[in-house]
Formats: C-alpha cells, sequence, structure tokens
C-alpha cells in the first residue's frame, strides 16, 4: 500500500543559512535529511511539508529542500495575507517555488473571521486560478469563522489540520466536534487525521480517542481523508512507526479500500509530487 505522509514540518539548525524568525528558537532536529530517512524505514514515499512557524513568512528552506529532492515532496506556504501583492506572492509561490498552496493559522489574529474577509477574496480567486489549496489550523471553536470564505469559492480545496482542531474526548452533543462536522456539507473540504496523544488519556493505540476518527469518517468518507503524522513532533509522544500502525491495525471501521485514499488516494487528489 503506497503511503503519503500529508502532514509534517521542517527546518534547519543551520540558522546562517537559514535563519529563524525574531525571537524563535529550536534545538529540535528536524531536517529534511532526517524526515527521507524516516519515511525510508517506514514505507512512506512522499510527503506533505507544511512551512514551519519557526521561519513565518520565510519559506526558503522548504523551497530548497522541494528542489533538491523533486518528486518526493509538496509544499503548503505561509504568507502575509495583507501584502499588497498577496496574489502575486501567491503566483511566485506556485509557479517558481513550487507550493501547492497556503496555511491559514486562525488564532493569528485574535479574530479568525479576518481569514474569510472581503480583502481576502483576491486570494482566493488567484488560489482558483492556479488551483491551490489552502490549509485551516486551529481549535474546532475558530473554524466556522472561516466558513463564509470556503462557501464562496467551491472549487478551491480547503484541508483542516488536525481533525480540524476537534477534541476527542468531548462529551456529547460534542458541539465542538461538530463545528467540524459542519463543513462534510462542503464537496472541497478535507479533513486530516493525525494522532493526537496528546488528548489522549491512554496508552497506545490512544483507543479512548478513536470514536472522534469514526465521527468523522461517518461524516466526509474516506474520499476526503487523508493522513499525517506531524513529523517531527511526533517522536515526542508515540513514534513515526506507531503512527502509520495506529490508523493501519487499530481502527476496525477503516476497511482496506479506506486505508488506501486514508494513506495516499485522498493526497494524491490534491496535491502533485
Amino acid at each position: 500500500m503506497m503511503i503519503i505522509d500529508s502532514h509534517l514540518h521542517i527546518w534547519s539548525l543551520d540558522t546562517d543559512a537559514y535563519p529563524f524568525a525574531e525571537g524563535r528558537n529550536t534545538e529540535e532536529e528536524g531536517s529534511a535529511e532526517l524526515l527521507l530517512e524516516t519515511m525510508e524505514a517506514n514505507g512512506v514515499s512522499h510527503s506533505v511539508i507544511v512551512q514551519p512557524i519557526h521561519y513565518v513568512y520565510d519559506n526558503r528552506y522548504v523551497t530548497d529542500m522541494m528542489k533538491k529532492y523533486p518528486g518526493k515532496f509538496a509544499g503548503m506556504a505561509i504568507m502575509d495575507r495583507h501584502a499588497p501583492d498577496a496574489p502575486e506572492q501567491l503566483e511566485k509561490l506556485v509557479k517558481e517555488d513550487g507550493f501547492s498552496g497556503l496555511r491559514m493559522h486562525l488564532s493569528r489574529p485574535d479574530d479568525p473571521a479576518e481569514w474569510a474577509a472581503p480583502d481576502q477574496d483576491r486570494i482566493w480567486q488567484k488560489a482558483e486560478e492556479l488551483g491551490a489549496s489552502f490549509l485551516s489550523f486551529g481549535p474546532a471553536e475558530k473554524q466556522p469563522a472561516v466558513e463564509p470564505i470556503v462557501a464562496r469559492y467551491p472549487n478551491v480545496k480547503v484541508i483542516l489540520d488536525h481533525l480540524g482542531g476537534a477534541p476527542t474526548l468531548e462529551e456529547a452533543p460534542y458541539p465542538l466536534l461538530q463545528n467540524v462536522l459542519n463543513f462534510a456539507k462542503y464537496p472541497n473540504v478535507y479533513v486530516k487525521f493525525t494522532p493526537q496523544a496528546g488528548q489522549s488519556k491512554e496508552d497506545f493505540p490512544l483507543a479512548d480517542t478513536h470514536s472522534t476518527y469514526e465521527r468523522l469518517y461517518d461524516a466526509f468518507g474516506p474520499q476526503r481523508l487523508m493522513w499525517g503524522t506531524d513529523f517531527p513532533h511526533i517522536f515526542r509522544n508515540i513514534g513515526y512507526p506507531k503512527a502509520v500502525e495506529m490508523f493501519r491495525d487499530h481502527m476496525p471501521f477503516l476497511s482496506e479500500e479506506d486505508k488506501e485514499w486514508l494513506f495516499a488516494k485522498t493526497a494524491l487528489s490534491v496535491w502533485s509530487f
């Protein structure tokens, strides 16, 4: 079975060549080379790199690694959405740098509705023209703020990161999860299945979180779900191999055909490598 990791981050500890944004730092290893080693060890053929917040709008490291290892990676950039030339910046990111779209951080600014404001239409229009997509990253309580612009652009694919920020141990009637489930009515919206070890009260395979995944599966269907690890942060909890095993072996509601969509076919319908 082909496996594509649809969610991860990379960065270089060579801060002379790739300086972190002011006030940001890490000693955690997250290089493209470590990623490639990890992918090979776990049977992962391709991956989607999400621009790390370490660099904010400086997408050079991801750009350089996509060019250094052609055919292995797709990339999602971060861009100043208020820049006067934002549509032109997006066109350069896609046509020259090889990115497939942009990530929206709903917690920046304080009001996530700014991501759906009328001044953003010019960026979404350009994205529609380019075939670019958006990632929506933030807690489930903030996801409804972007629904208006998602509805205005049904031809632009939108992927909700990390289960759309839905809590996995929420009690019925699941109001925060429902914020995410409400997006299922939009055929252009997809959801990433990533391990949520930090939300579980149990050891691997984190069985107390599985019912949330199943509710998302029931709402969106397998063709709009995709698997990811959050490399390299996954090393801090269950580890990369178990991130594969968790969805491959421990969720009985997923058929073998469903797993083909989750692990690769959905990602291939959104990104080109």
